[in-house]
C-alpha cells in the first residue's frame, strides 16, 4: 500500500476499543455507516479481512489482532503529539497568584519567573511572600510553595524534594571563636536565631538522637535570609536551610560546621487548590516551576 488513510486506521482502532459500531460512531462523532465504510475501505487497501462481523457483534481475525496492536501505538502516539503541539503553541495570558515563604521566594522565584515570562510574555504574576500560613482558596491563590508536612488534604500537591537546616559560620568568625569541633564553645558563641524558634534543635546523624543545644542569641529575626547575610558578615553562627546557603558554602563565604548535626528533613511541595478546572496558565507554571526547582535546588 503506497498511501494510507489515517482516518481509516483511527476508525479501526476506535472500533476495536469501543467494542461496537454504535459506540465507535459516538466516540469519533461520525455516522455508523461511515464507520462501516472506512473499515471496508481499509480491509480492501490491505487485502485482508480484519474483523468477522455479524448483525450483533464482531470479532477480530488473527491478522486483525496483529494489525490492531501495531496501529494502536501509531494512533495513540499521533494523538499525544498533536495534543502537545497544540498546547505548546497556544498562547496563555493573565495573572498567576503565587505564595511562598520569604526566603524561598526571594532565593528561588526570580529566575523561574524571568524564564517563564520570557516564554509566555502575556502572563503576569502577583506574589505574596510571607512566613505565615496562607489559605489558598480563601485568598484566591493559584500556586503555593510549601515547606513542611501538608495539613490541608484539599490541595493538589507535588513533592519537589526535601530540605534540612545546617550549622554555618564565616571563616573569620571561626578564627575568632574556634567552635568547629567544640560544642561547649559553640553554646557560648554568638548565635543568630530565628524569632519563632530560638532553640537549637538538631539531630545527630551518627545515631539519630535528637539534641537541644544551649545557645547565646545575639540577634533574632523571622527571616532566614537576613540571618544568612549576618552570618556571612561574621556576626554569629546560624542554623540555615541548606538550599538557602548553597552559593555561600560553595564559594567559601560560609563553612558548614558540626556536619554530624542537622535538622530533620522536611518536604518541599508545589500546591494548588483542588478545583475541577485548573487553567492552562496555572498547569504550565506548575509543570515549569516543578522542573526548575528539581533541577536547580532539589535534584
Amino acid at each position: 500500500m503506497e498511501q494510507f488513510d489515517l482516518n481509516q486506521i483511527r476508525t479501526f482502532v476506535k472500533l476495536v476499543q469501543a467494542g461496537s459500531f454504535t459506540k465507535a460512531a459516538e466516540v469519533i462523532k461520525q455516522p455508523k455507516s461511515r464507520v462501516s465504510r472506512r473499515l471496508s475501505a481499509l480491509e480492501k487497501e490491505l487485502g485482508v479481512q480484519l474483523i468477522y462481523r455479524t448483525t450483533r457483534q464482531f470479532q477480530l481475525t488473527e491478522m486483525g489482532r496483529v494489525y490492531y496492536e501495531r496501529a494502536r501505538g501509531l494512533i495513540e502516539g499521533l494523538e499525544t503529539l498533536s495534543g502537545e503541539v497544540s498546547e505548546s503553541t497556544s498562547e496563555i495570558s493573565g495573572v498567576i497568584k503565587v505564595t511562598a515563604s520569604d526566603d524561598m521566594g526571594v532565593k528561588q522565584l526570580p529566575l523561574i519567573l524571568d524564564e517563564f515570562t520570557r516564554q509566555y510574555p502575556r502572563v503576569r504574576f502577583d506574589l505574596y511572600l510571607t512566613q505565615a500560613y496562607v489559605d489558598l482558596v480563601k485568598e484566591s491563590v493559584d500556586v503555593g510553595i510549601r515547606i513542611g508536612n501538608l495539613k490541608d488534604s484539599s490541595l493538589k500537591a507535588r513533592k519537589v524534594g526535601t530540605v534540612r537546616s545546617v550549622l554555618v559560620a564565616s571563616p573569620g568568625f571561626l578564627e575568632r571563636y574556634r567552635v568547629s569541633e567544640d560544642l561547649e564553645k559553640l553554646s557560648a558563641a554568638p548565635f543568630l536565631a530565628m524569632t519563632q524558634n530560638p532553640k537549637l534543635e538538631v539531630v545527630r546523624t551518627s545515631d539519630g538522637k535528637r539534641l537541644s543545644l544551649k545557645t547565646n542569641p545575639v540577634l533574632s529575626a523571622n527571616n532566614p535570609a537576613l540571618l544568612l547575610k549576618m552570618a556571612v558578615l561574621g556576626k554569629g553562627y546560624a542554623y540555615i536551610p541548606e538550599f538557602l546557603c548553597k552559593e555561600e558554602l560553595r564559594d567559601g563565604r560560609l563553612i558548614h560546621i558540626h556536619k554530624n548535626l542537622r535538622s530533620e528533613e522536611v518536604p518541599v511541595s508545589l500546591v494548588s487548590p483542588d478545583t475541577k478546572e485548573t487553567s492552562q496558565k496555572v498547569k504550565r507554571f506548575m509543570d515549569f516551576a516543578y522542573k526548575r526547582l528539581k533541577e536547580e535546588y532539589f535534584g
